[in-house]
């Protein structure tokens, strides 16, 4: 995004982490402001986005990307659990997509991107709660593209199916092949495309999924 031109405004929990992201915006030769927040908490988030356009202007762009991950067996997942995965992944792209989409909608222009994955369609075993808050961010996305889309906001829906290549991953699996997994470089393609499409040809669904992603998922027959 800052390569783009844009001016980035950072949102998330952990402070280290933004800083992080932070510098290699500015080593870019972009502009970065740091904004840590608990996006579960609308007045955090209200609190944020205001820093973001009082420092950088107006956002044309959102890109809902927090998230929180659970896996754990269905009779074991406490009121605890499924409220936390909710509040992270459905709360908080619902919180930050309110906070900007009808200033956008005035201004007749913007984008709201939600990053999701392929629990939206058909989620594991062990993973009922984050599925459950996945489909539902899912839904917010399409309800905002049939309320913003004809006012010049646009809604997309990206599903990113599989392991993200981050160095966290890859060089955990070292044997694996790099094409087994989602490359970030694809996915930010795929953002800077879908902004920059003209309104007369708007996506709202997209799907991005390594090629090993589409190999047969029954398991092979024991021999007799």
């Amino acid at each position: 995004m800052a390569r783009e031109g844009y001016a980035c405004g950072l949102i998330a929990r952990t402070k280290s982490q933004l800083d992080e992201t932070a510098e290699l915006i500015r080593k870019q030769g972009g502009k970065a402001l740091v904004t840590p927040t608990d996006v579960s908490k609308r007045e955090q988030v209200i609190a944020s986005i205001e820093a973001v356009e009082r420092e950088l202007g107006p956002i044309s762009v959102l890109i809902n990307n927090a998230g929180a991950y659970l896996r754990k067996a269905f009779t074991e997942i406490t009121e605890e659990d499924f409220d936390f995965q909710l509040k992270v992944n459905c709360y908080g792209p619902f919180f930050c997509t309110q906070a900007v989409v009808a200033r956008m909608a005035e201004r007749g222009h913007g984008t709201v991107i939600f990053v999701l994955g392929s629990e939206t369609r058909g989620g594991p075993a062990q993973y009922a709660a984050y599925n459950a808050s996945k489909v539902a961010q899912r839904a917010i996305a399409e309800s905002v593209a049939y309320e913003f889309m004809h006012r010049g906001v646009h809604s997309v829906a990206l599903d990113v199916d599989g392991a993200v290549g981050l160095p966290r991953i890859t060089e955990g699996t070292p044997e694996e092949d790099p094409d087994h997994f989602v490359s970030t470089e694809a996915i930010c393609g795929e953002i800077v495309h879908v902004i920059n499409q003209p309104k007369n040809a708007w996506t709202f669904a997209v799907d991005l999924r390594s090629y090993w992603q589409w190999r047969p998922r029954v398991a092979a027959k024991k021999k007799s």
